[in-house]
């Protein structure tokens, strides 16, 4: 929990007034909330979870529409990705499952994964929130390649020399 909070304070300081963001459903993206202290902003969400915190911290919110996904509560689906399609974020802020020098950014749910992807595709600029233990794993569905988001994470990362060759990674050690 200490690591994500790290994190997530750290990105929620890349905000700034006046930036329209996408925050994906996820654990390490909720608590990016709680540190933002922007109201001038809106954000554009698939995680329900979020969007009461969202609207609890006065900030300007969208929810995507589509299928409700029992275990996360994120919305997924064809209506979520059309809902996203139209949007342009100047930031996008994303979770994911496996972190890799050759398979890239991965995630186990293929609706999730089109999602993120179009996030990425929709935004200026992209970040990938993980701790140490998504570096070196593999999921099911490729999300993107590394070079097309920077890494937020917590810990020193094995092979990080390799992983500076095809992206860009900031370390948060103390908040």
């Amino acid at each position: 929990v200490e690591e994500k909070r790290k994190i997530a304070k750290f990105a929620a300081s890349l905000i700034n007034e006046g930036d329209c963001v996408y925050l994906d459903a996820g654990t390490s993206t909720f608590e990016m909330i709680q540190y933002i202290n922007k109201k001038e902003i809106i954000i554009v969400t698939n995680g329900l979870k979020h969007i009461n915190a969202i609207i609890e911290n006065n900030i300007n919110g969208y929810i995507l529409g589509g299928k409700v996904k029992n275990r996360t509560r994120a919305v997924i689906g064809s209506d979520a990705l059309r809902s996203l399609e139209k949007f342009r974020f100047d930031k996008c802020f994303l979770g994911m499952n496996g972190v890799h020098l050759e398979y890239g950014f991965t995630t186990p749910d293929s609706e999730e994964a089109i999602l993120k992807k179009t996030a990425i595709k929709h935004s200026r600029c992209s970040y990938i929130l993980a701790d140490g233990s998504k570096f070196g794993e593999v999921s099911f569905v490729k999300v993107a390649d590394l070079k097309e988001a920077s890494i937020i994470t917590d810990s020193e990362v094995e092979d990080c020399e390799m992983y500076l060759e095809k992206t860009k990674i900031k370390v948060v050690k103390n908040l």
